[in-house]
């Protein structure tokens, strides 16, 4: 009887500690990204180039991508034999680039300045689909040193939610197309929860019977308390 009460505590216990163990393994899903040096138009290259350094370390920190490192970039180009004349600016060339370096994502854009005001525009593409994504344009007035300890933080965090929010929207798609019996967790399906009721049910009606029980778990019998009939005359 103790085995069957014990049943579904065993069951819940294990659903409980496999759960964090699926967000785990979901959260550890980055999307795999590789960023094009930003375009100059009236910034110094140098400046320009720290600047989209300063883009891949930020994309990184929000746990959202995957970032690959423009060495690790440029050496599988090279490896492949890949010739670009000018800036790689264009959507076209974006995804070429990510199909032979192997990535999900590919962003880039410009940094001009006009005046005292510098503004970025980047976007990000589908390596798969070539669309574009998702475009931000982040215009800032003033030294160009807030570019790099804010501007750049504020764009990362930008793309980290467009990549989120495509990732839940794909997750709520994929989890209406199963049936209760498709892909779902256990402890989502409908019969798991009526399987735990009937055994709690069940060790609750075997805990009342045990509890009427005599020792060696025999009873007795009830006493017979009717009253006898008299005997029959001759």
């Amino acid at each position: 009887m103790k085995l069957l009460m014990s049943i579904p505590a065993v069951i819940v216990f294990c659903c409980l500690a496999a759960a964090p163990t699926a967000r785990a393994q979901q959260a550890a899903k980055r999307t795999s990204v590789a960023i094009l040096d930003m375009e100059p138009k009236g910034v110094p290259e140098v400046e320009v180039s720290a600047l989209s350094d300063r883009l891949r370390t930020e994309l990184f920190r929000t746990d959202a991508f995957d970032v690959m490192e423009r060495g690790k970039m440029q050496e599988i180009l090279k490896e492949q034999g890949f010739q670009q004349s000018g800036a790689c600016n264009t959507d076209a060339c974006a995804v070429e680039v990510g199909q032979l370096i192997g990535v999900e994502k590919m962003i880039g854009g410009s940094l001009g300045k006009v005046g005292r005001t510098y503004s970025v525009n980047l976007r990000m593409i589908d390596v798969r689909t070539g669309r574009m994504e998702r475009s931000v344009t982040k215009d800032y007035e003033g030294d160009i040193d807030k570019l790099l300890t804010t501007v750049m933080k504020t764009v990362a965090q930008v793309m980290a939610n467009a990549v989120s929010g495509q990732a839940g929207a794909a997750a709520l798609a994929a989890s209406s197309k199963r049936d209760d019996g498709g892909g779902k967790p256990i402890y989502k399906k409908w019969w798991f929860y009526a399987g735990i009721g009937g055994l709690a049910a069940g060790g609750a009606a075997a805990a009342l019977l045990g509890g009427s029980s005599g020792d060696g778990g025999t009873t007795t019998p009830p006493e017979d308390t009717t009253i006898p009939l008299p005997p029959a005359r001759p």
